[in-house]
């Protein structure tokens, strides 16, 4: 009879098991440091004065970047207008802004676009 209540007692035998699990899968006691986060990469403005067709303003490659790597690639081409320099500023501008190469070929130096070192 002693053997049989203590086979009935689930709460001894649940017992046994949380201090069992406690004890098997419990975390270190020194636990290390979480490791630092990477430094965010500094984009990278290249811009060029070469000959490119006359209808065009500039053409701006994009290189977006997801952990440290290249994973897509877009280009422009900015058609001489009225509102060219608005779209050069605006393409360029946002794309240094959330962290992407930016590479510019035009016909013209940086201080005519406004380009600042």
């Amino acid at each position: 009879m002693g053997l049989m209540t203590l086979f009935s007692r689930p709460n001894f035998f649940l017992g046994l098991m949380r201090v069992a699990a406690w004890l098997f899968w419990r975390d270190p006691v020194a636990k290390s440091e979480p490791p630092q986060p990477k430094r965010p990469r500094k984009p990278i403005l290249g811009y060029t004065v070469g000959d490119i067709p006359y209808e065009l303003m500039a053409v701006v490659r994009i290189e977006w970047y997801r952990k440290g790597m290249a994973y897509e690639v877009e280009e422009y081409q900015i058609e001489e207008c009225p509102d060219a320099r608005a779209q050069f500023h605006y393409i360029v501008g946002t794309a240094l802004k959330q962290g992407a190469d930016v590479a510019v070929l035009t016909q013209y130096e940086p201080e005519a676009r406004g380009v600042q070192e």
